[in-house]
C-alpha cells in the first residue's frame, strides 16, 4: 500500500520524558520471544516508511501517536480509539468531531510514555513518522505499529485521511464521507461562483509575533483551493516559506490586493499571544485603509478547523464557516 507524503505539522520539540534505556530494554524483553503484544487473529500486511507490519483486519484497541490525522480520523470513522496524543492548544480534541469514548485517555502532546502504552494493551499503534521513528522498535514490541507521513508535500489531505482510515479497517466509511465532502464543496463553489469571480481572498494567520499570509499545503488554504477561491496576488509573493509569507506591521499595505480578508488567531500551541499581535496590526492606520477592511469584507475564522483541521469533519466545518461569512458580506 503506497504511503502519502505529509503536511508540515506542529513543530517538533524533541522526545522528552522518555523512559530510561534500562526500562525500555525491560519492556522489549517481556513476553515470549521478547514480544509483549497480544495475540491477533485475522491480520493483513501493510507497507509503511519503516518497513512492513502485520496489523489486525479489525483492530479493537487503537492508540494514536498523532494529535492530527490519527486522532481526528479515528474519531471520525468510529474506530475503537482507547488513547491518543491530543492538540497542544486551547482545544485538545476538536469540537467538530464525535466525542471520544468515556474511558478514552489523552496522551498529551509529544509525551510518549512506553509504560503507559503497555498498560493500555493496544492491538494497533498508529502515528506520524515524526513521532514514531525513534521509538519504532520499542513500540513494535508493544503492538503492531504503523507510521505514516502527514498530508502535504505535494499530496492532498484526502489521500492521507483515506490511508489512515484504511489502517483502521474503515476505508469504506471514509470514502463515503469524502464523497459527501466533494458534493458539498461543489455546492459551495456554485453558490458563491459570481462573488468569487469578482473578489480575491487572502487567508491570514496571526501568531504570537507576526502576521502571515497562508498558502500551499496548509489545510485551510487547500479548502479554499477546493472551492475555486481566487487568492490575492501577494499570496504568491516570493520569500517566507512554502506555507506562509510573513508581513511586518509596516508592510500591511501589501494586502491592498485582497478584496476579502479571512483570518484566524493562533492555532496549534498558540494561545494568548496572537490576541496582542492582532491588536497591534489592526490598530495600524494602514490596516484600516485596506480596501477589504473599508468594504466590510473581513471575517474571523476558527483556528481549530482552519489550522489544526485534518479530517473530513474539519473540512466540512471550514465550508460551513466560509459560506456563513460570505453570505454576511457586502456582495458588490
Amino acid at each position: 500500500m503506497p504511503y502519502v507524503a505529509s503536511q508540515a505539522t506542529l513543530g517538533r520539540r524533541g522526545f522528552t520524558g522518555l523512559l530510561s534505556a534500562a526500562v525500555v530494554a525491560g519492556l522489549s524483553g517481556c513476553g515470549a520471544g521478547g514480544d509483549i503484544r497480544p495475540s491477533i487473529a485475522a491480520t493483513r500486511n501493510v507497507q509503511h516508511p519503516l518497513g512492513n507490519t502485520n496489523i489486525p483486519v479489525s483492530p479493537q484497541r487503537v492508540v494514536s501517536l498523532d494529535a492530527s490525522g490519527g486522532l481526528q480520523v479515528s474519531l471520525e470513522v468510529g474506530a475503537p480509539l482507547v488513547a491518543s496524543e491530543t492538540l497542544d492548544g486551547a482545544v485538545s480534541v476538536p469540537g467538530y468531531l464525535p466525542r471520544p469514548a468515556a474511558d478514552f485517555q489523552s496522551l498529551g502532546f509529544n509525551q510518549p510514555n512506553l509504560e503507559k502504552l503497555v498498560k493500555l494493551k493496544p492491538d494497533l499503534i498508529i502515528g506520524n513518522l515524526q513521532r514514531i521513528k525513534e521509538l519504532y522498535p520499542q513500540l513494535s514490541a508493544i503492538a503492531p505499529t504503523v507510521p505514516y507521513e502527514n498530508a502535504g508535500k505535494g499530496k492532498p489531505w484526502q489521500e492521507s485521511v483515506r490511508l489512515i482510515a484504511d489502517l483502521l479497517g474503515e476505508s469504506g466509511r471514509q470514502d463515503a464521507a469524502l464523497g459527501s465532502f466533494s458534493e458539498r464543496s461543489l455546492q459551495v463553489k456554485t453558490e458563491h461562483k459570481a462573488f468569487l469571480a469578482k473578489h480575491s481572498v487572502a487567508l491570514l494567520r496571526f501568531t504570537n509575533d507576526e502576521l502571515r499570509i497562508l498558502r500551499g499545503p496548509i489545510f485551510g488554504a487547500t479548502i479554499l483551493d477546493e472551492i475555486g477561491v481566487r487568492r490575492n496576488r501577494s499570496t504568491t509573493t516570493s520569500g517566507g516559506t512554502e506555507t506562509y509569507y510573513p508581513i511586518g506591521r509596516e508592510h500591511v499595505g501589501v494586502l491592498a490586493d485582497a478584496d476579502v480578508i479571512l483570518y484566524f488567531l493562533g492555532g496549534g500551541a498558540f494561545n494568548a499571544g496572537p490576541d496582542q499581535t492582532f491588536k497591534s496590526y489592526t490598530s495600524n492606520a494602514i490596516w484600516t485603509q485596506l480596501p477589504a477592511v473599508k468594504a466590510g469584507r473581513v471575517a474571523r475564522l476558527d483556528p481549530t478547523a482552519w489550522w489544526d483541521g485534518y479530517s473530513v469533519s474539519a473540512a466540512n466545518t471550514c465550508l460551513q464557516q466560509f459560506t456563513t461569512v460570505l453570505r454576511a458580506m457586502p456582495q458588490k
